[in-house]
């Protein structure tokens, strides 16, 4: 099982259960999901991609929340998912999943974060949030959440 600590920037290096090639579980999809993953941190943006990848997604990085809406606006339809750090500079993740539904109403978003500031898990919550996700976190363990917010579209933001 990896693990990954954002704090200390590396996995564990075990990787019980998973191939090199193919997905630890084979979701049915008739495409490869994909996740828009906010982070400042450059390790925690590596290891996710590499990671997501193996797990079947197609996965879209960006550092901050300007650079998150500029590729949620070119690759939009693509985007099932957007996974957000809430602490990052400029516009801090709720700010930007706020931005975020003001281009795509239903975009379905959740948020990971080791220290979620001035927020609460209520209030990101109240945002439209499907999930908070605390860091560090076991990337095994997020696979089946992930997949599950990704391919259903009957879940949105409250409210909408």
């Amino acid at each position: 099982m990896l693990e990954f600590d954002p704090y200390n920037g590396h996995s564990n290096g075990s990787n019980r259960g998973l191939t090199g090639n193919s997905p630890e579980f084979l979701p049915e999809a008739t495409r490869k999901y994909g996740i828009l993953v906010v982070d400042d941190d450059g390790g925690v943006r590596n290891v996710l991609n590499k990671w997501l990848h193996r797990q079947g997604f197609d996965v879209w990085l960006a550092a901050d929340g300007q650079e998150a809406l500029a590729l949620f606006w070119r690759h939009h339809e693509l985007i099932d998912l957007v996974l957000l750090d809430v602490c990052i500079p400029g516009l801090d993740g709720p700010q930007t999943a706020t931005a975020l539904l003001q281009l795509k109403p239903r975009m379905r978003f959740c948020f990971m974060s080791g220290d979620l500031g001035s927020y609460t898990d209520r209030k990101l919550r109240d945002l439209g949030a499907l999930a908070v996700i605390p860091k560090p976190f076991r990337l095994a363990e997020i696979a089946p959440l992930l997949w599950e917010l990704a391919s259903r579209a009957d879940l949105c933001p409250a409210g909408v």
